[in-house]
């Protein structure tokens, strides 16, 4: 996962270029930040003696994602598919790992998309292996947004006050910087130059919270057992989210030039970098988006309420969610529910009822697995 912020409705202008053979974008699995390293020495902890491994953060795209409020069974598959839009990525071929976020929104989680075969290194080897960023320190959002920036040589590790991190070529960076609304800047590590006014803390870079510090994507076997379990009972919701468009404000024809040259040279100068032998043609603006972490913004629909007022009346049930779609046009929750057995699923469909919800099920099967009913799901009249 080494682009960050990528969008499926951005699309190149021009004519498709040839990238470089796959073993070109080929980022170390452990990051070479050697102060990274040594952060993780002195603050996480061994586990069975072992040294935590850091993995490069151009491995671990990260997410803010807002859910109902639900037990843990449920709550993965509510983060996995509120994911699912923002990755451009098939999503089986994908990991994604709920992580730590301390003094968190209700209903605001962290999210972190791996690849299988990045998380298959990650859980063959016995030490524990965290994302870098979770080595910075989360930066407090009480006056707006706030970049947190560890630079070493030509690369620059962010994290940001949402909880969410990403890593960029430091010529690159300025460019992310301005499109990103100009965030407040903290300097943890080398200076970020002229271009980037940065509150310098290198002299003492503050801690990372202990629970970051602690996390780890390798599960013990029997939480790893219950996962796959729980994937079982889960399969799909939707939770849209909208990207927060920023752009670059000109008062005339010169000053748009100017700037789209600008931009331009500080992009090829990066992609040079990052991907050898790409030519860029004169819309940079697609390759631009791709490379900028994405700001997120939460949004209100009749779908959110409706899914988390069932999610608080189905909170202690034994069931669980196989498959869920929306009916727009009819404001309703499709599930297919999965329980122990049928009585279980009537109880269900008259627990929803008695709080108020009008609920229409489907023909029920059972099996050796259990029972499962598809249900439609919206506001009785009363609601």
């Amino acid at each position: 996962m080494i682009s960050q912020g990528i969008k499926p409705d951005l699309n190149a202008s021009e004519r498709p270029v040839r990238l470089p053979a796959s073993d070109a974008l080929r980022v170390p699995l452990t990051t070479k930040n050697l102060a990274m390293v040594a952060r993780a020495e002195l603050y996480c902890p061994q586990v069975d003696g072992l040294a935590a491994r850091l993995v490069s953060a151009e491995h671990v795209s990260s997410f803010i994602v807002h859910v109902p409020k639900s037990n843990a069974r449920q709550r993965q598959a509510l983060i996995t598919f509120a994911v699912e839009e923002r990755v451009a990525a098939p999503l089986q071929s994908v990991q994604i790992v709920q992580g730590p976020l301390s003094g968190a929104a209700s209903g605001d989680h962290l999210a972190f998309v791996l690849s299988n075969d990045v998380m298959a290194q990650v859980t063959q080897e016995d030490a524990p292996h965290l994302p870098e960023y979770l080595l910075i320190p989360r930066p407090p959002f009480d006056a707006g947004p706030v970049w947190a920036v560890w630079r070493e040589g030509n690369r620059a590790v962010v994290r940001c006050s949402d909880g969410t991190g990403f890593a960029a070529n430091v010529d690159m960076l300025p460019l992310l910087w301005q499109r990103a609304g100009r965030p407040s800047l903290r300097a943890l590590g080398e200076p970020l130059g002229g271009a980037l006014p940065a509150e310098d803390l290198s002299d003492a870079p503050p801690p990372p919270d202990p629970k970051d510090a602690a996390f780890s994507f390798a599960r013990p076997r029997n939480a790893a057992a219950r996962g796959l379990a729980a994937w079982k009972w889960a399969a799909a919701a939707v939770v849209s989210a909208l990207v927060l468009h920023l752009a670059v404000a000109a008062f005339n024809v010169r000053s748009l030039r100017q700037v789209a040259e600008t931009e331009r040279r500080a992009a090829e100068l990066a992609i040079s970098d990052i991907l050898p032998g790409m030519t860029l043609t004169r819309e940079v603006g697609p390759v631009l988006a791709r490379l900028t972490p994405a700001q997120v913004v939460a949004t209100e629909s009749s779908f959110l309420p409706l899914l988390s007022d069932i999610s608080r009346v189905l909170t202690d049930a034994p069931v669980g969610f196989r498959r869920m779609a929306w009916g727009a046009t009819e404001n309703t929750l499709v599930v297919l529910m999965q329980g122990p057995g049928l009585d279980d699923l009537q109880g269900i469909e008259q627990t929803l009822e008695a709080s108020g919800f009008a609920v229409r099920s489907g023909a029920a099967t059972a099996g050796d697995g259990g029972a499962e009913v598809e249900m439609r799901i919206g506001r009785g009249d009363g609601g």
